[in-house]
């Protein structure tokens, strides 16, 4: 977080894929710049008013955490920053999607690699638990995924049942994939998964702010999931965001996310706060993929390369990324949570790393986590001690 006092010197380019920092404060005079605003509770009317009558954007309102995100300059900047509605500031970063290629192809009554690698196949999927993927959308009318049972959000980026990229096809279809169906198989198969599509990205794929991202996963919870998959992330964390995924934690949600694409020791955000589950990618050898990042917060791994799912168009596409290893992960968590209803999501948290099949150092290391995901150990691990609640980190 960034003191009011740094905000016109370290600020986020608004128009940028990244979220880069300017050392310039008079950029910020040509350049919109969004930033989070927290107000003093039952002050949200007086701090909006101030904004748009000093010329900024309200973009963004964040009622559960008294906040909401602005599009501002330098000019609206020194008109508000006195205001006493103000109780804090922070810049509000961007949440991109990894940089994988596709490849569409045909395929038919296909496993990929992935599937039996996490165990999937040696468990049924007996349904009841919601799984909420916030992307790019859903290819609703795909022959080889679910179409009753699912629902969604637009969040403004476009309906949420089309999918003009493919990335949030992509990973539905490795939840999802329906098994036996002419195509490819996903970790749930079945044809009974419970979806819920919070669509943040539009078809150019670009970034969404923290902010966006808080008020997406809230969406989930609204529409009871249990489980939230986000093949997404960036730099910086934020006080707001970290708060809405510890909200989401306690209301019994298991959210999951991508570890990073940028092969280095830096954290991703959401994925890298304590209430999340980080995860990386190995290759179908079990080998850590060199783009995955690696850091303190990796929890579990999975296959994230050459990754073959569906794709818009009934098409199929190989992709690679932790993008790819997160709803492996999340299909996962879905499919053992379904044994065991009565277990709540630290129990299920607990049971996925605890019974992960360890890869690299022996025991917990920054490649791989606690290891590589298994549906069945999980499930063997829960039959035998129970749901203990004690959780993870």
């Amino acid at each position: 977080m960034f003191k009011k006092s740094l905000l016109p010197i370290m600020v986020a380019t608004a128009f940028s894929a990244q979220a880069e920092l300017v050392d310039d404060a008079t950029k910020l005079e040509s350049k919109s710049t969004r930033i989070i605003f927290e107000y003093h509770k039952g002050n949200k009317k007086d701090l909006v008013t101030a904004i748009e009558a000093a010329g900024g954007q309200v973009m963004q309102e964040l009622d559960n955490d008294n906040a909401i995100a602005a599009v501002i300059n330098l000019d609206v900047y020194n008109t508000v920053k006195g205001n006493k509605a103000i109780k804090s500031l922070e810049l509000d970063p961007i949440r991109n999607m990894g940089p994988e290629a596709a490849t569409p192809a045909d395929f038919q009554d296909y496993v990929p690699y992935g599937i039996d690698m996490v165990q999937a196949g040696e468990l049924s999927y007996l349904g009841g638990i919601k799984v909420c993927i916030v992307d790019t959308g859903y290819d609703l009318g795909h022959k080889d995924l679910p179409s009753s049972n699912v629902t969604g959000d637009d969040e403004g980026a476009g309906p949420w049942y089309m999918d003009g990229h493919g990335h949030g096809t992509h990973v539905a279809g490795t939840i999802a994939g329906i098994d036996g169906n002419g195509g490819v198989t996903g970790v749930l198969g079945s044809g009974m998964a419970d979806l819920h599509i919070v669509r943040v990205f539009n078809d150019d794929g670009g970034f969404v702010y923290a902010s966006d991202l808080a008020g997406a996963v809230s969406d989930c919870a609204d529409a009871g999931a249990k489980v939230v998959s986000m093949s997404l992330g960036g730099a910086f964390s934020t006080k707001v965001e970290q708060r809405a995924f510890a909200r989401l934690e306690r209301a019994g949600v298991l959210a999951i996310a991508a570890a990073g694409n940028d092969g280095n020791a830096t954290h991703s955000y959401p994925a890298s706060y304590d209430s999340v589950v980080s995860v990386a990618a190995v290759d179908d050898q079990m080998n850590h993929a060199d783009f995955s990042q690696r850091t303190s917060q990796v929890e579990l791994a999975a296959p994230g390369v050459d990754v073959i799912s569906t794709y818009p168009g009934d098409l199929y596409a190989s992709m690679s990324g932790t993008s790819m290893a997160t709803p492996h992960v999340s299909g996962v968590a879905a499919l053992v949570w379904s044994h065991f209803p009565q277990c709540n999501n630290y129990e299920i948290r607990n049971a996925l790393s605890a019974s992960a099949m360890d890869l690299g150092d022996t025991g917990y290391d920054y490649k791989y986590g606690n290891g590589l995901v298994q549906a069945k150990a999980a499930y063997d691990l829960l039959m035998e001690q129970g749901c203990d609640g004690k959780g993870v980190k």
